[in-house]
């Protein structure tokens, strides 16, 4: 019994020190150096006491549920990181040969308040007006409405997105 115990503290341990290591990665990326190190500190503290027990155990079983809670650790940051992360502004520039589906659009970009801005451009052949509009879609819900327009759409659009 005390040896299950002992793997469980072990797994939990590893978890929360991978945990912190991804942790540490993502907040350097956004410039916020001192939880980076307090990450580090913890993060460090926990590997070697985990270490010191996995090598004086010469056991197996302690290093696959170490390495299995290592993995186990840094998808439970990244998860947490996806969920409490601000959503980010993606710049949508969407061009069409249609005219009228592009004023559809974005008269369906106003209605769902997408900042968008509609300027004037020419079809390839450079006969016909149409419209290129640029498209602030600046949460995920966002995103999913200018992607189900497209897709309902039979129309073929030109679409690149931008990340800022």
């Amino acid at each position: 019994m005390s040896s299950i115990i002992y793997l469980v503290a072990l797994f939990m341990a590893k978890v929360v020190d991978n945990a912190l290591g991804t942790t540490k990665t993502i907040m350097i990326q956004r410039s916020r150096w001192v939880i980076a190190g307090f990450a580090v500190i913890l993060s460090d503290f926990i590997y070697f006491w985990i270490t010191k027990r996995v090598v004086s155990a010469d056991n197996s079983i302690a290093m696959l549920v170490v390495a299995v809670a290592g993995g186990v650790g840094c998808s439970l940051a990244c998860f947490v990181n996806e969920k409490l992360s601000k959503d980010r502004t993606y710049v949508n520039v969407i061009m069409s040969d249609n005219l009228d589906e592009m004023k559809k659009l974005r008269d369906f970009l106003a209605h769902h308040h997408i900042t968008n801005v509609a300027t004037d451009s020419y079809t390839l052949n450079w006969n016909d007006k149409t419209i290129t509009i640029t498209a602030y879609a600046e949460t995920k819900s966002e995103s999913r409405l200018i992607n189900q327009f497209i897709n309902k759409s039979s129309v073929k659009f030109k679409r690149v997105i931008q990340q800022s």
